[in-house]
């Protein structure tokens, strides 16, 4: 429409500032932000202060404009907040490297006993290996909790000798002295099999509880973690997987930290979880992936949950759940559907992952539960119900 088709023509002229709608989200998007540690960009700022960000160049702010400080107190994370997304603890991402750094601070503390040079590399190893199963049990990009005083795991000792170099009448005085010294408290793991014809209870592991070098309390172990079913000894056996064909296979210990490491975890970790670890990062992946498919990569991570989670009567529930976390995000029903689904699961699986290193065995026994929780407390699961079950695949 040319110039003069408009003039002398009225428009409603659009209302100055924020609205109370819209301030209220950037006051709780400013609070999630300092609650991360993140700085509040300088846009939100003005924003915020009622005023259009001035342009570049323009000289300071109006006088009649609250003070910066005032507007930074008024936006400091709630408690709920700061407990929801606290400030993750700087851990190196090396095992080895976060155990060297506990014994010095075991050391300069004094909480460390004394220990020979075997007793400190079984104790090392032990240390080592049980945060890495741990950081595999919370996913990628998850820290370790600051208040983390022992840590639970699986292990065969037979691979431990093989690993350290270690004979094994010798490796078993050595684990004796450091459960005197209170630095570890282990039982035997024991599962029904058959092996060569012949049903029993058989022996298939041991169950290790490893105190921190800076903490003080005796580990423990959970009820719990002797219900795993932590090996499958039969298959074990037809695949030549055993004690036997390990000493066989190594003349001489793994000469590096990081294969000593493999060599643990070959064992350390339970079927499913060797199989098909679950990382958070291929939830969000479903949208990229092609239609096609999305079937098979719903079905594994679906499986993948409730292996982790110990509960395989839910794998249905788990697979309902990724579809419509996805049907949302592909129709348009909910914006970050699956990423609040990912924050659930990482909810869920530290809450699991408290029982195991917490002294008093405190945490959630059904993250499955907890996670249905979290989802019908954000509205997630009445969405799921209510929305149309339109095709995604």
């Amino acid at each position: 429409m040319p110039q003069e088709g408009v003039e002398g023509k009225s428009y409603k002229e659009q209302p100055e500032g924020l609205t109370e709608r819209g301030r209220a989200f950037l006051e709780a998007l400013a609070r999630r932000k300092r609650a991360r540690g993140e700085e509040l960009p300088p846009l939100y700022l003005k924003l915020l202060e009622g005023a259009a960000p001035p342009p570049e160049g323009s000289g300071p702010p109006p006088e009649e404009a609250p003070p910066l400080e005032d507007l930074k107190r008024d936006l400091r994370p709630t408690r709920r907040e700061l407990s929801a997304s606290p400030p993750p603890p700087e851990w190196p991402r090396d095992p080895w490297e976060l155990a060297d750094r506990l014994l010095a601070e075991g050391e300069r503390r004094g909480t460390l006993p004394g220990l020979s040079e075997r007793e400190r590399r079984a104790y090392r190893a032990l240390l080592a290996l049980g945060l890495e199963v741990l950081a595999r049990r919370l996913g990628p990009g998850r820290p370790l909790p600051r208040n983390l005083s022992q840590v639970s795991f699986f292990a065969v000792n037979d691979a431990l000798s093989v690993a350290l170099g270690i004979p094994p009448a010798s490796l078993y005085r050595v684990l004796a002295s450091l459960e005197a010294k209170g630095l570890i408290r282990r039982r035997a793991w024991r599962t029904s099999a058959t092996l060569r014809g012949r049903t029993g209870v058989y022996a298939g592991g041991t169950l290790y509880a490893v105190r921190l070098p800076h903490r003080e309390a005796r580990p423990r172990l959970d009820p719990e973690d002797f219900r795993h079913p932590w090996r499958d000894l039969e298959e074990d056996a037809r695949r030549g997987r055993t004690a036997w064909s390990l000493r066989e296979s190594y003349t001489s210990p793994p000469k590096e930290d990081s294969a000593v490491l493999e060599l643990l975890l070959g064992f350390s970790l339970s079927p499913g979880e060797a199989e098909s670890p679950l990382a958070l990062d291929s939830l969000t992946a479903l949208l990229r992936a092609r239609p096609a498919e999305r079937r098979a990569l719903v079905g594994a991570l679906a499986l993948s949950l409730a292996r982790e989670f110990r509960d395989p009567g839910s794998v249905r529930f788990y697979a309902w759940v990724l579809w419509n976390a996805l049907r949302a995000e592909l129709y348009g029903l909910m914006e970050g559907a699956l990423e609040a689904v990912a924050w659930a699961v990482r909810r869920a699986r530290e809450a699991a992952a408290k029982v195991l290193w917490s002294p008093r065995g405190e945490g959630v026994r059904r993250p499955g539960a907890l996670l249905a929780h979290l989802l019908r407390e954000r509205g997630l699961l009445e969405l799921f119900r209510q929305a149309p079950q339109w095709r995604v695949a």
